[in-house]
């Protein structure tokens, strides 16, 4: 068992909180709802095409839990609270990539992911 797990009250409000933001963002959850399953379900929750607008269209599965370090460094992983987690779906993570590509481990992008995490005004900091 994981000593730091991700709580169910966690994770729902890390996932609300990532909804909410995208769906303030016309443009961004325009670029979400790209198939018709995610549209009338609309159970993807997913950052990558809000922060990078290329990836419109890539997002598929289920959405899942991020954990993003406060800065790139080896060892354990990031706390298991808000201001370290960010929604991603399955097709933005291990499960999605493409020739060796992978866009949740990319530098550029984990720099995105940090800036949109930095935007919330989190206590836990």
């Amino acid at each position: 068992m994981r000593k730091d797990p991700v709580t169910p009250g966690v994770a729902q409000a890390v996932m609300l909180r990532d909804a909410h933001e995208i769906w303030l963002d016309a443009e961004a959850y325009s670029r979400l709802k790209v198939t018709e399953q995610n549209y009338w379900t609309k159970r993807i929750i997913c950052v990558a095409p809000v922060l990078d607008p290329s990836q419109s269209g890539a997002c598929w599965g289920r959405t899942t839990l991020e954990h993003v370090k406060d800065d790139l460094r080896m060892g354990r992983r990031a706390a298991s609270d808000p201001a370290h987690l960010v929604s991603l779906c399955q097709g933005h993570t291990e499960d999605g990539r493409k020739a060796g590509y992978q866009w949740n481990t990319d530098k550029r992008n984990r720099e995105k992911v940090r800036e949109w995490l930095r935007r919330f005004d989190v206590e836990d900091r």
